[in-house]
């Protein structure tokens, strides 16, 4: 079993063992790991303050791309902006993992508690 590191994070994988994913489809939590036992389907709210690093992602990717079209092709700022939201809406998903992620993370960092 591997101990946690940040690489476990990026590849989505489980806090206290780093081995198996966190995900099980699009929008959708595993319910546990299946190497440890670690609980990933917390209390009913456990996760709403991921709705907060969801947002800041999202402001800030849409943002960069919205400079990045704007500046980089020279469009104009309606399809800017609409570029911005279509890549703000492909990267969804990965923002609803990464902000979940990083709940549980923390949660079993800093509180090391075993569920």
């Amino acid at each position: 079993m591997r101990p946690w590191s940040f690489a476990s994070w990026l590849r989505l994988r489980c806090p206290a063992c780093g081995g198996d994913s966190f995900r099980a489809g699009y929008f959708r939590t595993a319910a546990s790991c299946a190497l440890c036992g670690q609980v990933f389907q917390r209390e009913s709210g456990f996760y709403a303050g991921a709705i907060y690093p969801f947002y800041a992602g999202a402001v800030v990717l849409g943002g960069l791309t919205l400079l990045a079209v704007r500046l980089g092709l020279g469009l104009g700022f309606e399809a800017s902006l609409s570029c911005a939201a279509g890549g703000v809406l492909l990267a969804s998903p990965w923002l609803f993992w990464y902000s979940r992620l990083g709940f549980l993370h923390t949660d079993h960092r800093f509180f090391g508690e075993e569920r």
